[in-house]
């Protein structure tokens, strides 16, 4: 039982360093190596990935094919993912793509515009896969869910991330109950105030906060991740693997199973910091009927996905 927690731990520190572009893991040795490719967990199908998931289908055997995880954080209400994640792995070359879906951006559902972070309380992981499938081409086959109160927990648990605050941050919705208050400068944050330099975005007054909007949130969130990795990623914390590993069962949801982390992990602790790229999809930002929405670059987009993605 504490190897199986020891190895989900693992799985989540690795989610979380993929997410910041550039830990290095010394895992133990472990020559398994994936051989099943999973079902996709997305019913959309383009016309060039039909021939991808029909082919590839649970029971087919495989080293080298790629796999796709949607890693998603949730709103304090648990009904939003302001945080979107699409990590593209091929365990054959050990190389990952991690792609950021900014949470205004625009979509469509039966003709009706929505900001894809209001599709989870419409259809959970399987519409926003759905919905990601359509945009990138790429079949989604994991999901990785987790909400803020989870994030704050472990934070906490790890003893809080010393990171330098760029500028002071300050925000007060109390509609949402989210009050931002943060000095600029080198601190220890909490789990509290860890949240609230990921959440931030803009201030009450116009012109505070980022100047790219989510795009900006997106980099801060980014910077850190790769703080905390860099600085938890030991086994002076994993030592409290079990502490770790109740946090996630009450606060993760995934349908990453035991045996898939035991398929790829040897391929996952080969990842370097030269194979790992950071993309955010490609778009501008427009007032459209009175709200901001994220306009994704559609041409762009299909170019990232054909030159960089593994498929």
């Amino acid at each position: 039982m504490r190897t199986m927690k020891y190895m989900f731990t693992l799985c989540v520190f690795l989610l979380l360093a993929m997410f910041a572009n550039g830990a290095y893991f010394l895992l133990q040795p472990e020559d398994a190596k994936p051989r099943n490719e999973p079902a996709p967990i997305s019913y959309y199908q383009s016309e060039s990935t039909k021939g991808i998931i029909s082919e590839h289908s649970e029971s087919s055997i495989s080293e080298e094919l790629p796999v796709n995880t949607l890693v998603l954080g949730l709103d304090a209400e648990g009904t939003r993912s302001d945080v979107i994640l699409l990590l593209n792995f091929d365990p054959g070359l050990s190389r990952l793509n991690i792609l950021s879906i900014a949470r205004d951006t625009l979509v469509r559902i039966d003709g009706r515009r929505y900001k894809i972070n209001a599709l989870y309380s419409k259809g959970g992981e399987l519409l926003l896969a759905d919905k990601i499938s359509e945009i990138t081409g790429l079949p989604v086959h994991y999901y990785v869910t987790m909400n803020f109160k989870g994030f704050r927990k472990i934070v906490d648990t790890l003893g809080g991330v010393r990171f330098d605050v760029p500028f002071r941050m300050n925000y007060d919705d109390p509609t949402q109950n989210l009050h931002i208050h943060l000095k600029k400068g080198m601190q220890l944050l909490d789990g509290k105030k860890a949240e609230q330099l990921v959440r931030y975005r803009k201030g009450n007054y116009k012109g505070q906060g980022y100047t790219e909007g989510d795009i900006g949130r997106i980099g801060m969130q980014q910077d850190f991740i790769k703080a905390m990795i860099v600085q938890k990623l030991s086994l002076k914390y994993l030592s409290r693997v079990d502490e770790l590993f109740d946090i996630m069962q009450e606060y993760v949801k995934t349908n990453v199973a035991v045996s898939d982390i035991a398929q790829y992990i040897g391929s996952m602790k080969k990842i370097k910091n030269d194979e790992i790229k950071a993309v955010t999809l490609p778009g501008t930002s427009k007032f459209t009927n009175g709200v901001w929405y994220f306009i994704l670059n559609d041409d762009e987009t299909a170019k990232i996905i054909e030159s960089s993605f593994y498929k």
